[in-house]
């Protein structure tokens, strides 16, 4: 009979095996989700600072437009920011400005799903006659972490 017996003490053992791929298993359950979370939160903070810096740009643009006696804001006053709608004048009578143009990359800022928010304008009248213009920039893309979320000024 021809049988030899290997003991070879350099080898990995069936058992060490198993602990490291159980280990392994133990730290990819724990950290992905931790991962996702962070991901998550981090799309949101985004998004938000995203709608404050076009709720911002808009303001300015409103009180620079004032100051000259000529206010202007993006119309329509309640659709997606889509980007037919970011190029097309403000007030085309006035000038050939548009919502783009308003910021330094030349795109009005998306969500973190590249979809366009919703913008919204309009007036109030309070009781003793005066008017407070609003602008309210508000995510309505569900899959977005900052869904339903909005930036509002009153003007």
């Amino acid at each position: 009979m021809l049988s030899k017996k290997y003991n070879s003490k350099s080898g990995v053992t069936m058992v060490e095996l198993v602990i490291v791929l159980a280990i392994m298993g133990i730290l990819a359950v724990t950290v992905i989700p931790m991962y996702s979370q962070m991901q998550a939160k981090s799309q949101f903070t985004r998004n938000r600072a995203n709608m404050e810096i076009i709720k911002d740009a808009f303001l300015n643009h409103f009180y620079h437009t004032y100051s000259m006696g000529t206010p202007a804001v993006p119309t329509p006053p309640d659709s997606l920011m889509t980007d037919e709608w970011c190029n097309t004048p403000m007030d085309s009578t006035k000038s050939s400005k548009t919502p783009n143009d308003l910021f330094g990359t030349g795109e009005v800022p998306k969500n973190s799903n590249n979809n366009p928010f919703l913008y919204r304008s309009w007036i109030e009248t309070k009781s003793d006659g005066r008017q407070d213009r609003i602008i309210m920039i508000k995510d309505t893309d569900p899959d977005s972490p900052s869904f339903g979320e909005h930036e509002t000024v009153i003007i």
